[in-house]
């Protein structure tokens, strides 16, 4: 990647819904065949966060389901063809997985816990070396970078020293500016340092010039007013905005978030090609087309075809020409910048 060019990285959160899972096959297999078809005409590579935790979910079952072992198959044979095609498959944990079931050919989720701070410091420990070594085990190398499942990286102080032990010096999991009031999967970013990437130690919330772990936010942006209130029609089905690939449906947000977002008090949201949030990113890069380290985000399972037609349209109207992994990217964020990051 050319210095002198803004630096880009597309990370994607390999995953199934978490409320009707969806199909491997709509999920994962397709919306990532039209991702390296993009990432091959720029010459570029993909982080794929992969969520291992349903891998792991999946193997227990396999040895009783043969339906789930069908599945566990081909998702590891998938993960596998990823890495070899020399993108990087990077940590995501979403918990949850740990308390989930294979009943009737479909994943059950009720009574599952969402975050980490919901297991013990033993459990957290067993659960990242393992999720970790998973990884490892289907991509030839451990993982680098970690994002944690829907950015429930706090309390930090939790899962510190497992990633330090485990080599994962990189967090992808901070949204500055955004707060998410939810029961089982809140965050609060508002008071997070208003830079591109940042070292810290003891939270990813606070800038230490000397910390061992680098942030590499996903950029944020500001959504128009009335972006939820489409979005609720779209639930609802009294509009057609979605065409994304998945076939499953996403856990609902509680109605105390719902209503602070109709009212606008919480317009804060990831870059992302996502269906829904893609036809935002060239707002976005006409406001801030200075930036000199974009992280654009999304999920297989929400990516559509026009969202890479916009992803397009958007490289070249801010001068980026290839993207590459965070943790390349990482690299080069130490080489400039030393101890001063």
């Amino acid at each position: 990647m050319d210095s002198a060019l803004p630096k880009f990285i597309l990370s994607q959160d390999y995953e199934l819904f978490f409320h009707k899972s969806g199909s491997i096959e709509k999920c994962l297999f397709e919306p990532c065949t039209a991702l390296l078809n993009f990432a091959d005409r720029h010459d570029s590579k993909i982080t794929f966060f992969v969520d291992a935790g349903m891998l792991r979910c999946m193997e227990r079952h396999a040895r009783l389901e043969h339906s789930a072992r069908r599945v566990l198959d081909r998702v590891r044979k998938h993960v596998t063809s990823l890495a070899d095609a020399g993108h990087e498959i990077a940590l995501h944990v979403h918990p949850h997985w740990e308390d989930t079931q294979w009943l009737d050919n479909d994943w059950q989720f009720a009574g599952t816990r969402y975050k980490i701070d919901m297991f013990s410091l033993e459990e957290t420990d067993r659960i990242f070396r393992d999720y970790a070594a998973c990884l490892a085990e289907l991509s030839g190398c451990m993982p680098t970078a970690y994002r944690a499942g829907g950015f429930c990286v706090e309390p930090f102080d939790q899962i510190r020293a497992v990633l330090s032990d485990l080599g994962i010096f990189i967090d992808s999991s901070v949204l500055p500016g955004a707060l998410l009031r939810d029961p089982e999967k809140g965050f609060d970013f508002r008071h997070v340092p208003n830079r591109e990437s940042w070292t810290f130690q003891d939270s990813p919330t606070s800038h230490e010039v000397d910390g061992e772990f680098l942030e590499i936010p996903i950029s944020a942006q500001r959504m128009p007013f009335f972006y939820y209130w489409e979005r609720a029609l779209d639930r609802v089905g009294a509009s057609n905005i979605s065409t994304h690939f998945g076939d499953g449906s996403s856990k609902r947000i509680g109605r105390a978030e719902i209503a602070r977002r109709l009212l606008g008090l919480s317009r804060v949201a990831e870059l992302s090609i996502d269906d829904a949030k893609a036809e935002h990113l060239l707002r976005f890069a006409n406001l801030h087309s200075d930036r000199q380290l974009w992280q654009v985000m999304g999920h297989p399972k929400l990516l559509s075809r026009r969202s890479l037609q916009t992803l397009d349209q958007f490289m070249e109207r801010v001068g980026l020409r290839r993207f590459d992994t965070i943790t390349a990217v990482a690299g080069e964020i130490r080489a400039d910048h030393g101890a001063t990051v």
